[in-house]
């Protein structure tokens, strides 16, 4: 392994505020999809999700992107990644959550930040059968970071995973869900409200809770979503039980796994004092964080991505 050195990123001038990092980098750069064989895992308990895969060379490491909330292969920070995996021959794969990626799941339930479990099971069993447990790298982006860093808390991650990123996450969910329930903010969560309100409908024989439905269509808060579906759909009290007991921070101290938590401190879905410090210290996790960049944005002036290039970056340093 090499000593990873973070590179300077210089946000675009032209995308003057966190909010524009974030809308350029998810609706708007240009990035080609890439060609992607679909696989459906069926999971031990009877449910199903789709793994997108870009197939690379033998002996060359293997990269599994978890995505965000709502997100999929076709995410650009997704295709950015895959992109880059197909350059340098690696194998990567887009591991859904369940309901995402075009692909409705077959159980009542959906995912939430802190379910980590298809992760542990395609890890620790799905590519050890295959042999593709070599030199496995994990990457998650903002609620998929959260999913990844519970995992990365478990005994068997340590085994399986050789080195992990998480982007753009939201560590305390309570402090997230509070610095997003005004101003513009409130426009993130109307965006992932009608998206799951579609699959609620589209699920709504399975579920039989009308109540869950009529509820999450008048959520304007995290907290009114998450008081609406998410905590009711898997066990939870309610939202502040869901939020104690699922905050990724609660486990951020039992990673192994060397993990790099990178984040602009003007990310509007992360308040700065929530996140991880970075010290410079290069302990484990280790905290890089940006003055400028937004959510999963981190776009310098030429109108490309500098996380994709970090990424690789720091996930190269222990290939030497």
């Amino acid at each position: 392994m090499i000593e990873f050195q973070s590179p300077v990123f210089k946000a675009a001038v032209w995308l003057p505020n966190e909010h524009l990092q974030t809308i350029y980098a998810s609706l708007i750069m240009p990035v080609r999809l890439p060609i992607y064989r679909r696989e459906i895992i069926e999971l031990p308990d009877g449910d199903v999700i789709a793994a997108d895969w870009v197939d690379g060379e033998l002996e060359k490491p293997v990269l599994v992107l978890i995505h965000g909330m709502e997100g999929n292969s076709e995410s650009r920070y997704s295709r950015l990644i895959m992109n880059e995996c197909k350059r340098l021959g690696w194998t990567g794969v887009v591991l859904h959550m369940r309901s995402c990626g075009g692909l409705l799941n077959l159980r009542r339930t959906f995912y939430h930040a802190g379910y980590y479990h298809d992760i542990a099971y395609f890890l620790d069993d799905v590519l050890p059968q295959r042999a593709l447990n070599r030199n496995t790298y994990l990457v998650g982006i903002s609620l998929g970071g959260s999913q990844v860093a519970h995992y990365l808390s478990t005994t068997k991650a340590v085994e399986s995973v050789r080195a992990a990123m998480i982007i753009s996450t939201p560590l305390d969910l309570k402090a997230s869900a509070d610095f997003m329930a005004s101003g513009m903010n409130r426009l993130y969560v109307f965006k992932f409200r009608n998206s799951l309100l579609k699959k609620y409908h589209a699920k709504s024989d399975l579920i039989q809770n009308e109540t869950i439905a009529n509820n999450l269509a008048q959520s304007q808060s995290f907290w009114d979503l998450d008081n609406a579906a998410t905590a009711p759909m898997h066990g939870f009290k309610d939202a502040s039980h869901y939020y104690r007991e699922m905050s990724a921070i609660r486990c951020w101290q039992h990673i192994v796994v060397p993990t790099l938590y990178l984040a602009s401190r003007d990310d509007p879905f992360i308040p700065v004092e929530s996140m991880p410090p970075d010290d410079g210290r290069g302990g484990n996790p280790r905290s890089v964080l940006t003055d400028y960049g937004g959510h999963v944005g981190f776009v310098d002036n030429s109108g490309r991505s500098w996380m994709t290039p970090t990424i690789f970056k720091y996930l190269l340093s222990f290939e030497f």
